[in-house]
């Protein structure tokens, strides 16, 4: 088995490579949520080990004040990266407050009553402190983004207060001052302490790095209504939950009328207003249960499970009056939307996806046909063929 100093030296080279490592990402991946504390964390963590080792060899006091001190910021840094990582507010009286108590307790074992065990003590009361700290932190990170960095970081912000634990049992039983063999120990735990750490911000970046990802594919960016892919894979669910249990399914489908001149006229940037501008208007009139999409270009459609036709009617005739009442102003000019709505609603265990819309979609040309700025509903007689 390796002596102490190896074993001091390959836990320094292990924690400084992390600490490269996300220096790395946080300078080449600025999305990706790295806070720069981390970095700065596992660059002064294995200086304790360092500090201390040489201030025991030559009885420095000053090096071991420097020692436990940066054995304070080091995790005090990696806790806070994490409430960094959140978004939240700073705390620095907190911070100021628990630095000073740890230096009061740890000057107190060093100069007025030098003790070994008493420094050690102070060392893991505190950090117990931000193992608690950072079990609270765990609790805002978001369920749904963060299933595994939850648990994770909570177990980690755990296991200080387990090993005061066990520390104050060991004194209880008499325990003298760790020797050669606890070194080594006290080496190799702190070495897997760190590597699990790092996993941790690892786990973090990359579950919100997902997270992302997943609402950008789920999302239309112009808009942030849902996509193609989400709306059919929700009127696929809904029309196995009819066939199943008979629960009515209905689909209104959309766009805005004479969009192409908008865009001709008026320029790109004004229809994108005009589409986020149908968006709000549809947004504000759905409930919570249904599925707002944008299919592409200026078409939208909106999934309505449990909604009859008629109530599905309703609903598209509040969303057409909205966007009567909608002016759109940009580049000194004002203009007015209108819009053709198509629905149409599941009449059958063996409608499938393609017919529902179909239906929905002759509804909607219909519409068009007639002159545009109107509602059409279609029930599934209308159009029998389609089954």
């Amino acid at each position: 088995m390796l002596d102490p100093a190896s074993l001091i030296v390959l836990h320094t080279a292990m924690m400084w490579s992390c600490a490269i490592a996300f220096l790395l990402i946080q300078r080449v991946e600025t999305g990706w949520g790295f806070p720069g504390h981390w970095p700065l964390a596992f660059g002064i963590m294995p200086l304790v080990m360092l500090i201390g080792g040489y201030a025991e060899q030559t009885h420095s006091d000053g090096l071991r004040l420097l020692g436990f001190a940066l054995g304070f910021i080091g995790p005090a840094l990696l806790a806070d990266g994490v409430r960094l990582f959140l978004r939240l507010p700073a705390r620095p009286r907190l911070w100021i407050a628990g630095f000073g108590l740890f230096a009061f307790g740890i000057v107190a074992f060093t100069l007025l009553i030098p003790n070994m065990l008493g420094r050690i003590l102070v060392f893991q009361l505190f950090t117990a402190g931000i193992g608690i700290y950072g079990l609270i932190l765990s609790r805002r990170l978001p369920p749904e983004d963060h299933p595994l960095g939850r648990r994770f970081i909570g177990t980690f912000g755990f296991a200080p207060v387990v090993a005061i634990a066990v520390h104050l049992v060991q004194l209880a039983l008499g325990a003298g001052p760790p020797d050669s063999g606890d070194v080594t120990i006290l080496v190799l735990a702190a070495t897997a302490i760190g590597m699990i750490a790092a996993i941790g911000c690892v786990i973090l970046v990359a579950e919100r790095f997902a997270a992302q990802v997943g609402r950008e594919a789920r999302s239309d960016v112009l808009t942030g209504l849902a996509t193609r892919r989400v709306f059919d894979r929700a009127l696929d669910r809904a029309l196995q939950e009819y066939a199943q249990a008979g629960k009515p399914v209905s689909v209104i489908l959309f766009d805005i009328d004479h969009f192409k001149s908008i865009n001709d006229t008026h320029g790109h940037d004004m229809g994108d207003v005009a589409l986020r501008g149908v968006a709000d208007c549809a947004r504000s009139i759905v409930r919570p249960s249904d599925i707002l999409a944008r299919l592409g270009g200026d078409e939208f459609a909106i999934l309505l499970p449990e909604t009859q036709l008629a109530d599905a009617t309703e609903i598209a005739r509040r969303v057409l009056e909205r966007l009567r009442g909608l002016a759109l102003s940009g580049a000194g000019e004002t203009i007015r939307l209108s819009g053709s709505f198509g629905v149409a609603c599941a009449e059958t265990g063996l409608e499938t996806p393609q017919t529902l819309i179909k239906r929905a979609d002759l509804a909607l040309y219909e519409v068009k046909r007639r002159g545009r700025n109107d509602v059409e509903a279609v029930g599934f007689t209308a159009h029998p063929a389609l089954a």
